[in-house]
């Protein structure tokens, strides 16, 4: 039966990804790198330190010759600076709703202070577990993220269930062995493919949330490998 619930953040609670995106683009353009904003949408739940790595190798070659860790802290203040979040229509009294039926927890590939203070900010006295860029080695697609919030519910696999929007988020939660379901927010759906289910839009989301109860089997339907 289906016991906790485990989100992504950026763009499955919270409408962020172009403050994400933008604020990478203010800092390539004080450092001097080039950039397609795109790479960010199409990479989005890496860790930044990785995003930023990857964007930096493909417009010079090598990363060896910049601080990364000072960029990232730059990137943070910077998206704290331009950031006017946005959470999704639906979603919270969706969550406060469900709050008494299961746990909640977060896993995203944003950094510890951005998403302690997101969720503090928005869903306060919801989420029992946030794990975050910074609690893991390996971040999406690899599975350590969602493996580490298996772990720290203490429950099985088969008694969760994910909800993504990003396709390494997707690949992340299939590696560990979940049971995911995905909403398009900024790709296509065709992206998602690889999830269990893939839903039209949050409305649609929010509905299938509330169908849920104590009850139901965290994937009600042949789960894919």
């Amino acid at each position: 039966m289906l016991k906790a619930i485990i989100f992504d953040m950026d763009g499955v609670l919270v409408d962020s990804m172009s403050y994400h995106a933008q604020a990478v683009q203010n800092i390539f353009d004080q450092i001097g790198v080039k950039m397609d904003k795109q790479d960010i949408f199409e990479r989005e739940g890496e860790r930044t330190v990785d995003i930023i790595t990857y964007l930096i190798e493909k417009e010079t070659g090598d990363a060896s010759g910049y601080d990364i860790r000072d960029i990232v802290d730059r990137y943070i203040r910077e998206f704290n600076r331009i950031v006017e979040l946005k959470v999704f229509d639906g979603i919270r009294e969706c969550l406060l709703s469900m709050n008494n039926d299961f746990r909640m927890c977060v896993v995203s590939g944003s950094d510890r202070p951005i998403v302690h203070d997101i969720i503090a900010r928005e869903f306060p006295d919801i989420f029992e577990i946030l794990v975050s860029a910074d609690d893991v080695e390996r971040g999406k697609p690899h599975p350590e993220p969602y493996l580490t919030a298996v772990e720290k519910l203490g429950i099985s696999k088969d008694e969760c269930l994910v909800v993504e929007n990003a396709p390494m988020g997707v690949e992340s939660a299939k590696k560990a062995g979940l049971c995911c379901i995905a909403v398009p927010t900024y790709l296509d759906p065709e992206k998602l493919s690889k999830a269990d289910l893939v839903l039209q839009d949050h409305r649609e989301l929010v509905d299938y949330l509330l169908k849920l109860g104590p009850s139901s089997a965290a994937c009600p339907y042949s789960p894919k490998s």
